[in-house]
C-alpha cells in the first residue's frame, strides 16, 4: 500500500513538472511574439490599435501623426 502512495504521488508531481513546463514554454513564445511585435511598430511609422468592448475587439491601423497641438481628455472629466 505504501508503494502505490508513493507512485501515486510521483505521478501527480510529475504531472504537474509537465504542466509547469509546458505553461512556461507557451509564457516565453508569446514574450517572443510581444517583443517582435513591438520592434516592428518601433520601426515602422504604422501601428495597430486594438479596441476592445463588451468581449469584442476592433484592430485599426494607424500612422503617426505630429499631435505637438492636441491636448487629450479623458472622458467624464470636467474643466473649471
Amino acid at each position: 500500500m505504501d508503494i502505490a502512495i508513493v507512485v501515486v504521488c510521483t505521478l501527480f508531481a510529475a504531472g504537474l513538472l509537465v504542466a509547469l513546463i509546458s505553461k512556461a514554454v507557451s509564457m516565453v513564445k508569446q514574450m517572443r511574439r510581444f517583443r517582435e511585435e513591438i520592434a516592428q511598430i518601433q520601426g515602422s511609422d504604422q501601428y495597430l490599435l486594438d479596441i476592445v468592448q463588451d468581449g469584442k475587439t476592433v484592430r485599426i491601423e494607424c500612422k503617426d501623426v505630429n499631435s505637438d497641438n492636441v491636448e487629450l481628455v479623458a472622458k467624464g472629466e470636467d474643466k473649471e
